[in-house]
């Protein structure tokens, strides 16, 4: 049987073959953190592009409790804050790189805005929060706040591109507000926690 360190090293193998700009150690990183998530809670990813994250989320997961892992991102045409394109061609290559991963079964997909999913969400159940959407000051806040209250205690609060201008604003803002903690950063990650454990 292989081992958790084997295990995630595999599911960054797998990632790694999904187009997308994260590189390995950060898919890595990923992973290993949603394996810590318990079976009970679940796994948010914000903004998905072509899955990339969301393979190393569903892997790593996998490799420990099995939480499952919901991703929203709308799909719709737009230019992104850093210059890229994206738009439904996108979302067609994310169900063929979730089948083509063998994760399909364990990433639950919705092609909305992750706040109109946060308002219907029942539960305070959120393991972990991974913000990767409109890089937009305003858009990154929303989505932070709008999943705030279903986040547990320490729940991790993952930013990728935690550099630009505007993430390093909203990060700033959220921080003084008290709605998440700092942990540290890796490369382009900053990794936050939500409140309430030492």
């Amino acid at each position: 049987m292989a081992t958790r360190d084997q295990q995630l090293n595999w599911a960054v193998d797998v990632a790694d073959g999904v187009e997308g700009w994260m590189p390995r150690p950060q898919l890595h990183l990923l992973a290993s953190m949603a394996a810590e998530v318990d079976a009970d809670s679940v796994i948010i990813e914000v903004g998905t592009y072509r899955g990339r994250s969301a393979v190393a989320l569903a892997l790593g997961a996998a490799s420990g409790a099995g939480a499952r892992v919901y991703t929203f991102d709308p799909h719709l045409t737009f230019q992104g804050a850093r210059g890229g394109s994206f738009g439904p061609h996108d979302q067609a290559e994310l169900y063929a790189n979730l089948t083509r991963t063998g994760v399909g079964a364990g990433v639950f997909v919705a092609s909305i805005d992750s706040t109109i999913a946060a308002r219907g969400w029942p539960q305070r159940n959120v393991g972990m929060l991974f913000i990767d959407g409109d890089h937009r000051m305003e858009a990154v806040l929303a989505d932070v706040r709008a999943w705030a209250p279903h986040l547990r205690d320490g729940t991790p609060v993952v930013f990728d591109d935690f550099d630009y201008h505007e993430v390093m604003a909203a990060i700033a803002e959220l921080e003084q507000s008290g709605v998440i903690e700092p942990l540290g950063t890796d490369d382009r990650l900053g990794l936050y926690r939500s409140p309430g454990r030492s």
